[in-house]
């Protein structure tokens, strides 16, 4: 799916989302990345929800700058929620996550980006 979102002034925008990977701002991504409104994409290791690893979250919540209003996980083709100890540790640190397919994933940033809202997305490739 492309999207043709507005001008915004996130400098890191999902322009599509596809079997081949996910392009933000020019440059596509086929594996596992992390990134937000400010934050440039770079890897993340996780593979698949029902491997996440409170080792990748924990990398993750390190990622995240203060002043993010929610973590958006987008966890492949379908949604799925990770284990209660994945949702545990992001509870315990008052970090708001959203979990859904990464399609919605990627929308949905565009929406909050938009909105001028500090959001990190997590998506799963």
């Amino acid at each position: 799916m492309k999207f043709q979102p507005e001008a915004l002034d996130s400098q890191f925008i999902v322009q599509r989302y596809d079997e081949d990977g996910v392009v933000i701002s020019g440059f596509i991504h086929r594996q596992s990345v992390v990134f937000g409104s400010s934050m440039p994409p770079t890897p993340w290791e996780a593979t698949a929800t029902g491997g996440l690893t409170l080792s990748h979250c924990e990398a993750l919540h390190a990622q995240c700058p203060a002043g993010t209003e929610v973590l958006l996980i987008g966890t492949g083709p379908k949604q799925v929620f990770p284990g209660a100890e994945v949702r545990r540790f992001f509870a315990s640190r008052n970090c708001p996550v959203e979990y859904m397919d990464t399609q919605a994933a990627c929308r949905t940033y565009n929406i909050l980006v938009g909105e001028g809202r500090q959001v990190i997305a997590a998506l799963l490739i």
